[in-house]
């Protein structure tokens, strides 16, 4: 997440302005690639069930050696988890301002989502409430005898597959869409405080609480929708959104010509290198600079460069 601090009101104006500064600073590109199909057990042999790649770009070079990677792609992170009843997604940006503290700003993010994907394997999950799997990962993160701080976005969305329904929870500025027949069915809308403030889960030093937003997992909006056969789903990070129209998006998904493991992973880095490549643009009028005009924000227009994460899952049935 390219945003600053999102701390007091009072200090906006300056930490804007070195905001701005720092956009324009061209940026290394680093890209590292997973993807895996959505695997479970105990399920109907005609249940639906998910096929499901991730692909993502960091906005800094990662140096060998450098663990911290894995489930992350610089300060985003993600997880997909697949249990008898249910496939789950989630991502999370972390706050890039926790940096100027010494603090690393994706480790809140990806502790985060690792509590949420720990807690699909409860015997109690039933994956109808993604608010409710919010909720209790950042309970267990908070909880810990030494919590890491930090602060991040969070998006889970849950296909459960007996009603092959789609239940969603987002809180701030990353999102998810569902495309049909090559139209957006559904999408998520942002929770923002203010321009490039969105809501976010928060662990701060305790001396400093009043310093920080402190928005809660409760504040997740909630969702469902129901699913059909060959429908996307797709999850992602503000890289992604900030910086490629909702119609460009579409034309790269449309363009797909099979939903199997190899075309979804084709199109997905067809996605995210797009936006990579706009994020740098300094000429185009990305979503992010038209909003930036929108809240009489001064920025001279281009792309965001950002971290960029995408999650992109095919709605299947099993053939008799």
């Amino acid at each position: 997440m390219m945003s600053t601090m999102c701390s007091r009101l009072k200090n906006w104006p300056r930490l804007l302005n070195r905001f701005v500064r720092q956009l324009r600073t061209p940026l290394m590109i680093a890209r590292h690639s997973i993807h895996q199909f959505a695997r479970f057990s105990g399920k109907s042999s005609r249940d639906p069930y998910l096929i499901t790649v991730v692909q993502g770009r960091s906005k800094k070079p990662r140096y060998p050696g450098d663990q911290r990677a894995n489930q992350r792609f610089g300060e985003d992170s993600w997880f997909v988890s697949s249990t008898p009843l249910a496939e789950v997604m989630g991502v999370a940006d972390g706050v890039g301002g926790w940096r100027d503290l010494g603090v690393d700003a994706g480790r809140f993010a990806k502790e985060l989502m690792s509590c949420c994907s720990g807690q699909t394997q409860s015997s109690g999950f039933d994956g109808r409430n993604p608010r409710d799997l919010l909720i209790a990962g950042y309970q267990e993160l908070t909880h810990r005898k030494n919590p890491v701080v930090g602060s991040s976005t969070a998006c889970l969305v849950t296909m459960h597959r007996r009603d092959c329904t789609l239940y969603t929870a987002n809180l701030g500025d990353s999102g998810f869409l569902v495309v049909r027949n090559g139209r957006v069915l559904h999408r998520s809308q942002e929770q923002t405080h203010d321009f490039n403030t969105p809501y976010q889960l928060t662990v701060a030093p305790e001396d400093r609480t009043e310093a920080f937003y402190m928005d809660t997992p409760e504040m997740a909006v909630s969702t469902r929708y129901s699913l059909l056969p060959g429908d996307l789903v797709l999850l992602a990070t503000d890289g992604l959104f900030d910086n490629m129209p909702e119609s460009m998006l579409l034309k790269i998904l449309n363009g797909l010509k099979e939903r199997g493991q190899r075309d979804l992973l084709e199109g997905a880095s067809k996605v995210v290198e797009k936006a990579r490549e706009l994020s740098l643009n300094a000429s185009f009028q990305s979503p992010f600079a038209l909003k930036a005009r929108e809240h009489n924000v001064p920025y001279s227009g281009g792309g965001k460069p950002d971290d960029i994460t995408l999650i992109l899952a095919s709605v299947e049935v099993p053939n008799a």
